[in-house]
């Protein structure tokens, strides 16, 4: 179900860098290529389930999934505003 694939493409040159081993949530990736600064861990770990959540939702319903999950986080914040469409 979920993309497991570790690979992550430098902003900077777009070389293919890869997560090895079992990586902490703090440790940085740097481009192999390029040298340059990627992503830590916990962030990559973070954008994979955001990417994953709106792929799945976007299966299942016929909508903007971004914009699903941001007015789904909207009405979580705030529970006062919910209101009901009739």
């Amino acid at each position: 179900m979920l993309n497991r694939s570790r690979r992550v493409d430098c902003p900077q040159c777009s070389g293919s860098n890869f997560w090895k081993g079992d990586p902490k949530p703090t440790d940085e990736l740097h481009c192999r290529y390029c040298k340059a600064f990627v992503t830590t861990y916990d962030n990559y770990i973070h954008d994979r389930i955001r990417n994953e959540a709106a792929q799945t939702l976007a299966r299942f319903i016929e909508a903007d999934s971004e914009q699903d999950l941001m007015m789904l986080r909207e009405v979580l914040a705030h529970p006062r505003r919910r209101h009901v469409n009739r």
